[in-house]
């Protein structure tokens, strides 16, 4: 494994961008999609919102 070193100020963006995304509502589509697909469900483009 390589260790790489970040400057702190860049280390807090990436932790806020993260968060930020973890809330978003495309994130937790995305997490409903994959259960989904996890379960064996289908759809078609028109369920998915296409």
């Amino acid at each position: 494994m390589e260790t790489i070193t970040l400057p702190k100020t860049e280390f807090e963006q990436m932790h806020r961008e993260i968060e930020t995304l973890r809330n978003s509502d495309l994130y937790k589509r995305l997490l409903e999609f994959e259960k989904n697909i996890a379960e064996g469900k289908r759809f078609a483009r028109a369920d998915l919102g296409f």
